[in-house]
């Protein structure tokens, strides 16, 4: 269902609560004129106040205009005593008109516009989906290169001539082009110009090239191209730099965590931010914040100014006490967008207030942008700053949480420890260079070739933590050892001198263990048993069948 057909959708559901909604609100007043006090009438002022805005959002012109009044003058009433009758009487004719509005016609769409379709975020593709393509005319060199790169866990596929490529692009295509400017069939003027096109309709080139003299660059840089690799290109180097240039890093869309007591409201903004690829997890009371937290980690915080029992300051308040989330940017939705309430807002530790009547690319813009800081803040403090994967606090922190659901829904997971073999004669024969281009090959590895709920981390040195949710003993078995296997045969280059690293590994599954540490600790064994044995291998506990 397109956002259009959904936002239609929930305005249908709006307008056919909208009369007892109203009805709800005329009765809080009644009790209000019996017996007058600052509890009900802050009660029926913030049911004005929620009503206001819904009508924003959804485009009830007729009944905002009534309770755009309404609002104004019960607000005015919040800190003053007890109103004569003929300010009594007034409100009463307004509480009247809006009973009796019977909004002829259709409500007025919202402002919904045309770039709506064109989401300015768009989430990275999942890894295995992203297709790399090699034209090379010497099938030596492309065929080394397609096997390398494959080792990774790429999908690719190899050309020896330009015309041949374009019949599959044009079918099927690439993400990105791996580019030699010596082909049989076209100029490398032509080449330059193609390569000018692909960029412009987001297909990245990297040229590969035998000549790496100044003129030949700066053809490439007019040209726009992506990356320059002089032959023999180097393999880690190049899959940094598709990984780089892929944007592949980013395994999860930014997260939000809305909390609005109308759940018209959580519909509508959760709706409107799935659209746009963002992944939203909607509440309606702010008593589910903290147990939502448990299982969901968000990018940024959305509350709503006005709820009962809890509103959305103090809720900004609570998060800012939790020491994962002081810096998480916190934005407060509001139909009263005054600048008292911005500076209240920002005084209890949010980061901006946002009005319900804003127009929905610039209010999904703001969230994107705030969201995306909050991201790469998240990422800061809990990645290792050469691999990029989860540092060991986070590492262990995933692996717990994660044991800890199988445990409690009866499923599977398997956590495996993996330790680079003989890794200190890798840094001693090629120095830190070498070995830091080693653990960067791995943890592209690990990138590519695993699936986005699984977790990897650099447990410390040379040792990795992976933690596979949901994954059954057999298949856990084969795809380690699949990648295993692969960096077996990746050849390292340092100073002109190749070589290869193998690993070793140890498994353990949920079910092993009775406690968590239980599942650390056997892990461990089997690893250490792994190197006694004589490395590059996996050891687990065998099967009851087996």
């Amino acid at each position: 269902m397109s956002f259009e057909d959904s936002l239609e959708q929930l305005k249908r559901q709006f307008l056919h609560a909208l009369p007892d909604k109203k009805k709800q609100i005329i009765t809080l007043w009644i009790s209000l004129r019996k017996n007058w006090n600052t509890h009900m009438l802050s009660a029926v002022y913030r049911e004005v106040h929620n009503l206001k805005g819904s009508s924003e959002t959804f485009g009830l012109s007729d009944t905002k205009h009534i309770v755009d009044k309404l609002e104004l003058q019960l607000k005015g009433l919040l800190n003053a005593p007890a109103p004569e009758l003929p300010t009594i009487k007034g409100l009463d004719t307004l509480f009247h008109q809006l009973l009796q509005n019977n909004m002829r016609g259709q409500p007025s769409p919202p402002v919904v516009e045309a770039q709506m379709q064109q989401s300015p975020y768009k989430p990275a593709k999942a890894r295995h989906d992203h297709h790399i393509a090699i034209i090379e005319d010497d099938g030596n060199v492309g065929a080394m290169i397609t096997k390398q790169l494959r080792e990774f866990g790429f999908s690719v596929q190899h050309f020896l001539n330009f015309t041949s490529f374009l019949v599959v692009q044009n079918e099927t295509p690439f993400d990105l082009i791996l580019l030699d400017l010596i082909l049989p069939d076209w100029t490398e003027e032509a080449l330059f110009e193609a390569a000018t096109e692909f960029e412009k309709n987001n297909t990245r080139v990297f040229v590969l090239s035998s000549r790496g003299d100044f003129d030949m660059r700066l053809l490439a840089i007019r040209a726009n191209v992506s990356e320059y690799f002089v032959k023999p290109a180097e393999t880690t180097l190049l899959v940094r730099k598709i990984h780089q240039s892929l944007k592949m890093s980013e395994k999860q869309p930014l997260k939000v965590l809305l909390v609005d007591d109308q759940q018209s409201m959580v519909d509508y903004f959760s709706s409107l931010l799935r659209s746009h690829g963002l992944m939203v997890k909607g509440l309606s009371s702010a008593e589910q914040v903290l147990p939502a937290l448990e299982q969901f980690e968000p990018d940024l915080f959305i509350f709503d100014l006005y709820m009962p029992e809890v509103n959305g300051l103090e809720l900004a308040k609570m998060i800012r006490q939790l020491d994962k989330y002081t810096s998480s940017p916190i934005l407060v939705l509001s139909s009263d967008d005054t600048m008292q309430n911005k500076v209240s807002i920002i005084q209890a530790g949010s980061d901006d207030l946002i009005s319900k009547q804003t127009a929905p690319s610039l209010f999904v813009a703001q969230v994107i942008s705030r969201a995306q800081r909050g991201h790469d803040i998240r990422s800061s403090a809990s990645r290792d700053s050469l691999t990029g994967l989860l540092n060991h606090t986070q590492i262990l922190v995933a692996a717990r949480r994660c044991y800890n659901v199988a445990r409690r829904i009866n499923s599977q997971v398997c956590i495996a420890m993996f330790d680079l073999d003989h890794f200190k004669k890798v840094n001693d024969t090629y120095g830190h260079a070498g070995g830091d281009k080693v653990l960067l090959a791995f943890a592209h590895l690990l990138q590519q070739s695993l699936r986005q709920t699984d977790f990897t981390g650099r447990y410390g040195g040379e040792e990795f933590m992976l933690v596979l949710p949901d994954m059954q003993k057999p298949l856990a078995i084969a795809k380690l050892n699949a990648i295993r296997e692969s960096f077996s045969h990746i050849v390292f280059v340092e100073d002109g001198v190749e070589f290869k690293v193998t690993l070793s590994g140890g498994l353990v599954f949920s079910d092993e263990c009775e406690e968590f540490q239980d599942c650390l600790l056997l892990a461990d064994k089997h690893l250490y048993e792994a190197k006694r044995l004589g490395r590059n291998q996996l050891v687990f506990s065998p099967s009851e069948q087996d």
